[in-house]
């Protein structure tokens, strides 16, 4: 048992000498960098150290970043091959046994430490939201075959979302044993969730996303496939319960077969960013002492409203969008929901540590205590990953236009696009990509021949 004690210690001021040198870095340095490259050009000294990084154990997040970065910056073929790779790494990641050698490292290390050890493990929302946007790549890269398998990999992993969320309420009576077991932690967390408690509610649940469904229901009435085209409307009716989207029901309810009279228009607006995560502390009574155990929310200064956009079509204008899906308040209550859940683990790893510290001080004395408290002070962390370039809103526009060449015009929140020329054609459905972040309004557009 000695010679256990005497080998953890070792480990413990290992890892606070570690930690001091930044390998439990916040990721708050690297997720600003990524925000302000939306819409702009990346900084050469942040794109070298970028590469650097996307071999490390947070490579899928990387990944990630860089493809949504370079499709907003309208670098479709890059982004598309970057999602690529982080679908392969996904991939790995997930049929890897759930009981890995290295996993369990990971594991036992955060256990002395904090969660960001632990290589980036990618929620189940960001996962479709990736091939959504993977979609949205090969849509402008005129690719509506790829698109439509990234469609419905997308609602395969929001249906084994909403079959685990069965399951866990399920378990439900055994959280809330857990939940009478940490009463006071509890208590602490649902004050320190307060503040965004208003931000959770503007969303139904956490497992199905509008966006997804009527995103797809476009894609198969471009191509003809109206009978998929309805399920999914009146899906993402379900969940965004918008009268346009009742009229999107109504119409394919009504449909024998396209109208050769008119051209489909669907703008597919992505708005803002979603919020910043920071750090909060809670402190926990337990045996002979207090400890902290820090969890990670969001600030919600940062989180952007939806505001409707103004889409003209010369001089008229031809509709203001609507909001299909509030991934920022998605993020919130995930997020609140996923903390909730794991308080149990973050106090007992915290009491690890407490034990720990109270080792040192009766093996090295005053020397101990120190290097104890240093290592509770440098390792007790939030985890502050995420993928932090997703939009905080998507939006939608959909209307009908003749044949022939159309000027567009998106504005709204003090910015303007440039016009868009929109040459729409017969037998098709015209899709127009408008990104609004960070004080700028940028468009693309494609087609899909029926």
């Amino acid at each position: 048992m000695k010679r256990f004690n005497n080998k953890l210690l070792f480990i413990l001021l290992a890892t606070s000498v570690n930690s001091q040198a930044g390998v439990f870095g916040s990721y708050d340095d690297e997720g600003m960098a990524f925000r302000s490259s939306l819409n702009a050009t990346m900084p050469t000294s942040f794109a070298a150290t970028l590469d650097k990084k996307m071999d490390s154990k947070d490579a899928i997040l990387y990944h990630l970043e860089k493809a949504r970065v370079l499709q907003v910056n309208q670098q479709y073929e890059e982004s598309s091959q970057l999602y690529k790779k982080a679908f392969e790494l996904l991939d790995k990641q997930n049929n890897r046994a759930k009981v890995s050698a290295s996993r369990l490292g990971f594991k036992a290390l955060s256990m002395l430490s904090n969660d960001s050890i632990v290589p980036y493990d990618v929620p189940p929302y960001e996962q479709v939201l990736a091939h959504i946007s993977q979609a949205k790549n090969y849509i402008y890269l005129k690719d509506a075959e790829a698109a439509g398998v990234e469609m419905r990999i997308a609602q395969r992993i929001q249906r084994e979302i909403e079959i685990n969320h069965e399951k866990e309420l399920e378990k439900k009576s055994e959280k809330e044993k857990a939940k009478q077991e940490n009463a006071q932690a509890m208590n602490n967390l649902d004050e320190a969730f307060s503040g965004l408690d208003p931000i959770a509610g503007r969303i139904k649940n956490t497992y199905q996303n509008a966006y997804a469904f009527y995103m797809a229901a476009n894609l198969w009435e471009a191509l003809g496939e109206y009978n998929d085209a309805l399920v999914d409307y009146k899906k993402a009716y379900e969940l965004q319960a918008d009268s346009n989207i009742a009229k999107d029901v109504q119409r394919l309810d009504r449909m024998v077969a396209k109208s050769k009279d008119t051209v489909p228009v669907v703008v597919f607006i992505e708005q803002g960013i979603v919020p910043k995560k920071i750090e909060n502390k809670l402190v926990i009574p337990v045996p002979n002492g207090i400890v902290n155990i820090a969890f990670a929310t969001y600030e919600p200064s940062t989180y952007t409203v939806p505001q409707s956009l103004r889409v003209r079509l010369g001089e008229r204008e031809a509709q203001q969008s609507f909001v299909l899906n509030d991934i920022g308040a998605l993020a919130v209550k995930e997020l609140k929901e996923r903390t909730t859940g794991t308080v149990s683990s973050q106090i007992i790893r915290a009491t690890t540590k407490f034990v720990a510290q109270q080792q040192l001080g009766q093996h090295l004395g005053a020397l101990g205590q120190l290097a104890g408290n240093l290592m509770n002070v440098a390792t007790e962390r939030a985890d502050l990953r995420t993928w932090s370039t997703l939009p905080s809103n998507t939006q939608i526009a959909r209307f009908e236009v003749k044949p022939g060449s159309h000027n567009l015009q998106i504005s709204g929140n003090g910015a303007m696009s440039d016009t868009i020329k929109v040459d729409a054609s017969p037998n098709q459905t015209v899709f127009v990509y408008v990104n609004d972040v960070n004080n700028k309004i940028s468009t693309s557009v494609s087609a899909i021949n029926h």
